[in-house]
């Protein structure tokens, strides 16, 4: 017991610097940059490394399954299956912050142009607006903070907020913030004009998201009954099931399926996905 203890330690200490390593290494490629600033947007506190082991998990433990229930011909596809899944998450979660950033920018808007509008000055109303944020907004809005105190340009300032906020309502605000602040204007009544123009296509997008609710719901389902059929096949009838993954015409099938199911799912997201405009 004491050795399996003793062990078990020493595995702990030996994995950090493993993961440093192969961070540093995925730091050097265009994946690595991309994968950081993906899981950055998606609020995650994996790294990079942590990410990918993840991914190579899932990979694994989804032929594992496949091989058990279906076959060893199915583990291909099985970790294929494996593989999607923390893309999907990733992309889930990027989608439910930039939501809520979306949500939360009129606000935080208004909390800048308040500070102002009293004779304050950007940072300051940069700092007020901070105090009184919630996340993920209140995050931005600090680490905005930090580059104004340590120097940074105002326009550059601004423009770095709105490429941490990551959705376009935050890019028409900053060029709002921006051309204000080099023409002149009341830069109070600017921001309080942009935070209600915000407001009015929030509104219009949460009633396309009402009404266009039915169709996804139906796209979901109508996606889905393949796969159901599928499995329940494989389950219940051994020789079609080895027809499709143990020949090459089965192969062809599955492909020609999995692509038509991919280009309908695509189609019909298009179709209710609102048009997003900066």
């Amino acid at each position: 017991m004491i050795t399996r203890l003793r062990a078990r330690a020493r595995l702990r200490l030996l994995i950090p610097p493993r993961q440093r390593a192969i961070d540093r290494v995925l730091e050097r490629t265009g994946y690595g940059r991309a994968l950081a600033a993906r899981l950055t947007a998606a609020d995650s506190h994996r790294s990079p490394a942590g990410f990918v082991r993840y991914s190579a998990g899932c990979c694994l433990a989804g032929a594992a399954l496949a091989m058990l229930w279906m076959g060893v011909p199915a583990a291909a596809g099985g970790a294929a299956a494996g593989a999607i899944v923390p893309e999907l998450m990733i992309r889930r979660r990027i989608a439910q912050r930039s939501l809520r950033v979306t949500e939360q920018l009129p606000d935080v808007l208004a909390g800048l142009a308040a500070p102002i509008r009293a004779g304050a000055s950007l940072p300051q109303a940069f700092v007020a607006a901070a105090e009184e944020a919630e996340p993920p907004l209140r995050s931005v809005l600090d680490r905005t903070c930090r580059d104004l105190d340590a120097g940074v340009a105002q326009d550059v300032a601004i423009e770095r907020f709105a490429s941490r906020c990551g959705v376009p309502a935050a890019v028409l605000a900053a060029r709002a913030l921006r051309v204000g602040r080099q023409a002149g204007a009341e830069l109070a009544r600017v921001i309080d004009e942009v935070g209600e123009t915000l407001r009015d296509r929030d509104r219009l997008a949460r009633e396309l998201r009402a009404s266009t609710a039915q169709a996804r719901v139906s796209a979901i389902v109508v996606a889905a009954l393949p796969v159901v059929f599928l499995l329940l096949m494989s389950a219940g009838a051994r020789d079609q099931a080895a027809l499709l993954f143990g020949e090459p015409i089965g192969w062809l099938l599955l492909a020609v399926g999995g692509g038509l199911e991919g280009a309908g799912i695509l189609w019909i997201r298009k179709l209710t996905k609102p048009e997003e405009t900066a």
